[in-house]
């Protein structure tokens, strides 16, 4: 019995092993050139060139021409990015709050949309359209709810700007942010999918998911999506896609349940990291995961709705 559990783990090891392989040099090739992208625009200062003329409109939503630039640093790169911008800008504690939550729901865009792609979405392009969107729309909702004088204590360390960076000084920092980075994408991507071989070969993750039934039919997913729903949540997506498009490919979450995950994913990922950041820069934890929450189940359900009305359309018209 207890040889046969060795067995049975190795296997398991060494599937996840493979797979987790492959996915990490799939990412590989596709971070690389996408990210070596984004630092050549922000070098050459398009982003910045982009925000300006992007300012009128975003008037509307309560934020400025800073404002627009520490949006645009998230939605091409990251909201580590986004904070160290908005440490060299200066912004009220109320700009701060509609561009953390705009921030949460858009941000990596590029590179994270492509990810979802793979992880059963139908269009990466429309993945990332819905996520400007429902940023656009919850920061145009928070400017009219939020009051003119909303205060509150930032802790953004600020630093000096004076001067702009060389191109070898550009590329050295994105060298050896990637060099960083690849390892650790090795070892997380790697363990989550050894460690979804053994909870699916022991049957362990239906014991796991089981109390997150409720939250699932509420946020209008299935039940099949409750441990990638976790994954998703602590890991985020660069690195918790790695095991839904494990899931989609070897049939464990049906592609239309994967569809419906990777909507509210989209706007509602990473509660653990992305919100504790933000949240210890001094942003209140409702305005970090209501706004998300509301907008991640208005999609979902919006999307339900859809269906529920195209097969009754087919049924009448039979």
């Amino acid at each position: 019995m207890q040889h046969v559990l060795v067995l049975r783990t190795r296997s398991c090891a060494a599937r996840g092993f493979h797979a987790g392989v492959h996915t990490w040099w799939w990412l590989v090739k596709m971070i690389l050139p996408i990210t070596f992208g984004v630092a050549v625009l922000q070098w050459a200062g398009v982003i910045a060139i982009v925000s300006e003329w992007l300012t009128p409109a975003f008037s509307h939503i309560g934020l400025d021409g800073e404002g627009v630039l520490a949006f645009l640093t998230a939605v091409s790169s990251t909201i580590y990015a986004a904070i160290g911008v908005m440490g060299t800008l200066n912004l009220d504690y109320r700009s701060v709050t509609i561009i953390a939550i705009m921030t949460l729901i858009a941000h990596n865009l590029i590179v994270e949309s492509v990810v979802q792609r793979k992880a059963g979405c139908r269009s990466a392009w429309g993945m990332a359209a819905l996520r400007l969107a429902m940023a656009l729309l919850t920061a145009w909702i928070l400017n009219r709810i939020l009051p003119e004088n909303y205060s509150g204590t930032l802790l953004l360390a600020h630093r000096d700007t004076a001067g702009d960076a060389s191109f070898g000084t550009v590329m050295q920092s994105w060298t050896l942010a990637q060099a960083r980075l690849l390892p650790l994408m090795f070892g997380m991507i790697v363990t989550l999918n050894v460690l979804q071989q053994l909870l699916r070969e022991f049957r362990l993750i239906g014991r796991l998911t089981a109390p997150l039934a409720p939250l699932m039919r509420l946020f209008g997913l299935s039940h099949d999506s409750a441990f990638l729903w976790i994954v998703l949540n602590t890991l985020g997506l660069a690195y918790g896609s790695s095991v839904m498009i494990g899931e989609v490919e070897n049939g464990g979450i049906s592609r239309r349940d994967a569809r419906m995950l990777n909507a509210h994913a989209a706007m509602n990922h990473s509660l653990l990291e992305d919100t504790l950041l933000y949240l210890a820069l001094g942003i209140g934890l409702f305005w970090l995961l209501v706004p998300r929450l509301v907008m991640a189940m208005g999609v979902v359900w919006s999307m339900r709705l859809g269906e529920f009305l195209k097969n009754r359309h087919h049924r009448t018209s039979e």
